[in-house]
C-alpha cells in the first residue's frame, strides 16, 4: 500500500513537532518546514500528498505559498492551520483553494486527522475521475477513428430518436453533412411506416435486446434508400437507457434484386416445373421416377435420323453449294 506525504509548514516549533510526530504514528510519511521558502523547496522536491500550513510566517507567508502551490500543482489538497483568525485572511485562504482553515491552538488533533483524510479522499476521486475521463476520450476517439474507417454507416442517437453520431459512410449514404444530421430526427430521415417499425424497435431496445431489420429512409434528394440496420443500446451509468448505434447497410440494389426474381418465378415459375435435366457429359435424361435414361431410350416414340444442319455443312464443307439443294426442297 503506499505510503502518504504530508508536508507541514509553520514557524512554530512545537506544532511541527506535535503534528509530525503524530501523523508518523498514523503511519505517513512527514515533511517539516520552518518557513514558506523552505516549504516550496520541499514540495517541489518531493512527491507531496497534502499541505499543512500556517498563515503568518516570515519570508513568504501562507498566501503565497498557497497562491504557487496552486499554480502548479491545483489538486494537492492545502489545510490551513493558523491562529490569525481575521475574517480577510479565510477568505483568502479559501480562495487559494484550503480545504479547510482550522484555527490554533489545536485541540483535537483527531479532528484535523480527519479533515486531512477528507482532503485525501476527495483528492483520489478528483484524479479517478480525470483518469476515466482520458480513458474515455481515447476510446471514444479510437471508436471514432474505427467508425470512419468501416465501409457501412453508423449512427447514435438519443433516447428520442435525435442523431448525435454519424461517420461519412452514413453521410454519404443520405447526402447530408454530419453537421446537418447531428440536427435532425430519425423521424426526418425515415418513411412514416418506418418509423413506426423504429419506435417498436426501441421498444426493445430499452429492455436491452439488440435487433435487426429493413426500413426505408429518405435523402436528401427525397428519394427512398432501402437499408439494413442493426442496432444496440446504449445505458449510461445509472443502467437507464441513453440511445442506440446502428450500423447501417444500404440494400436498395439487394432490394430490386429480390423483386426480379418474384417477377421471374411469377413469369417462368410454371414453365420450370416442365423443365428436362440433362446430363451435360452424355446427355442422359431424368425422368419423372428419377431414373437417368439414355437419350435414345428416352424419346423411344421418336424415329431419328441423321443428318447435317445448314450452319454446320456450311463450315465443315465451304466449297460445297447446297443452295441448289434447298431449290429441289432436299431436307438435308
Amino acid at each position: 500500500m503506499k505510503q502518504e506525504t504530508i508536508l507541514i509548514i509553520d514557524d512554530e516549533l512545537s506544532i511541527l513537532d506535535s503534528l509530525s510526530c503524530f501523523f508518523q504514528d498514523e503511519g505517513y510519511r512527514v515533511f517539516t518546514a520552518i518557513n514558506g521558502e523552505i516549504g516550496l523547496e520541499l514540495f517541489f522536491r518531493e512527491r507531496v500528498d497534502v499541505v499543512v500550513t500556517d498563515l503568518k510566517m516570515p519570508g513568504k507567508d501562507g498566501i503565497e505559498v498557497m497562491n504557487a502551490i496552486r499554480q502548479q500543482s491545483p489538486d494537492t489538497p492545502m489545510v490551513v492551520v493558523s491562529g490569525a483568525g481575521k475574517k480577510e485572511d479565510i477568505i483568502k485562504a479559501l480562495r487559494m483553494g484550503a480545504k479547510d482553515y482550522i484555527t490554533k491552538p489545536i485541540e483535537d488533533l483527531e479532528m484535523i486527522h480527519h479533515v486531512i483524510r477528507k482532503a485525501l479522499e476527495n483528492k483520489y476521486l478528483i484524479e479517478d475521475n480525470k483518469r476515466y475521463r482520458k480513458q474515455l476520450e481515447k476510446s471514444e476517439t479510437r471508436y471514432r477513428t474505427i467508425t470512419e474507417q468501416i465501409a457501412e454507416g453508423v449512427f447514435t442517437v438519443d433516447s428520442l430518436e435525435n442523431l448525435t453520431f454519424t461517420n461519412q459512410a452514413f453521410c454519404k449514404m443520405l447526402g447530408y453533412s454530419s453537421k446537418d444530421l447531428c440536427n435532425m430526427n430519425l423521424n426526418e430521415l425515415s418513411t412514416e411506416d418506418s418509423f413506426g417499425i423504429i419506435e417498436h424497435q426501441t421498444t426493445s431496445r430499452r429492455k436491452g435486446l439488440t435487433s435487426r431489420y429493413e426500413i426505408q429512409m429518405i435523402n436528401k434528394g427525397k428519394k427512398n434508400v432501402h437499408v439494413e440496420l442493426a442496432c444496440s443500446p446504449l445505458f449510461d451509468d445509472k443502467n437507464q437507457y441513453n440511445g442506440a448505434i446502428s450500423v447501417v447497410r444500404d440494400i436498395t440494389k439487394l432490394i430490386e434484386l429480390r423483386k426480379q426474381h418474384q417477377k421471374f418465378l411469377r413469369v417462368h415459375g410454371n414453365k420450370s416445373k416442365n423443365m428436362l435435366a440433362i446430363c451435360a457429359n452424355c446427355k442422359s435424361v431424368r425422368d419423372k421416377k428419377n431414373s437417368w435414361i439414355q437419350v435414345e431410350d428416352f424419346f423411344v416414340d421418336v424415329i431419328f435420323s441423321h443428318g447435317i444442319c445448314p450452319d454446320c455443312c456450311e463450315k465443315l464443307y465451304p466449297d460445297f453449294d447446297i443452295s441448289e439443294l434447298y431449290e429441289d426442297n432436299f431436307d438435308i
